[in-house]
């Protein structure tokens, strides 16, 4: 049990820590995050639709033509094959009650799911597993970390049992509540002037 836990903490304390927030990472700058070594595969940058039909994005979340994070799940990415991915770790033992946003595209017949985890000096806590098809659309995904020291993310993607499966990730931000609101404020505020135009 001891090895267990000792493997799960690993990651927090490998890597560089990150201080200043709001962090960001909208994959424009092809900056991927670190990816498990004892996984079945590795996560990628795209731009653009992927390589199969009737799974994954038209574009990027940030400007339909930008950069997004997925997993690809065509053959021999399926069936039931895990990709996990971690962000830096981030230390806010001066300043916590931090907010994690990012906005997931999962879109396919067989689609799998994809779990999200806090790493922290608690273990690995899952704070949300969505699952199946969710349509051929972003959607908005936020949750507040009680963390009060160090933690970083697992994005864990398991395929489904066929290649319509694609999981993609884009936008991701660690911020305080108030930095989320305006986000999410100035979101709706544009969305509501292309309605109008």
């Amino acid at each position: 049990m001891k090895k267990i836990l000792i493997l799960l903490l690993l990651p927090i304390f490998s890597f560089g820590q990150v201080n200043t927030f709001p962090w960001t990472n909208d994959f424009e700058s092809y900056v991927a995050l670190q990816d498990d070594p004892n996984d079945d595969g590795n996560w990628g940058v795209m731009q653009g639709p992927t390589s199969s039909f009737a799974t994954g994005p038209s574009g990027d979340h940030t400007t339909g033509s930008g950069v997004y994070y997925y997993v690809e799940s065509s053959a021999p990415n399926y069936p039931n094959q895990t990709f996990i991915a971690y962000t830096p770790t981030f230390d806010v033992s001066a300043t916590p009650g931090k907010v994690l946003s990012f906005w997931y595209h999962m879109y396919g017949a067989a689609m799998g799911d994809l779990e999200v985890a806090v790493i922290d000096g608690n273990g690995y806590t899952v704070i949300d597993s969505i699952i199946g098809d969710q349509g051929d659309l972003w959607h908005l995904a936020y949750y507040p970390i009680n963390s009060v020291d160090s933690f970083k993310i697992a994005f864990k993607a398991t395929t489904g049992t066929l290649y319509t499966s694609d999981i993609c990730i884009d936008d991701i931000m660690v911020s305080d509540h108030l930095h989320l609101f305006m986000d999410v404020w100035i979101l709706f505020l544009q969305i509501t002037i292309q309605q109008l135009l």
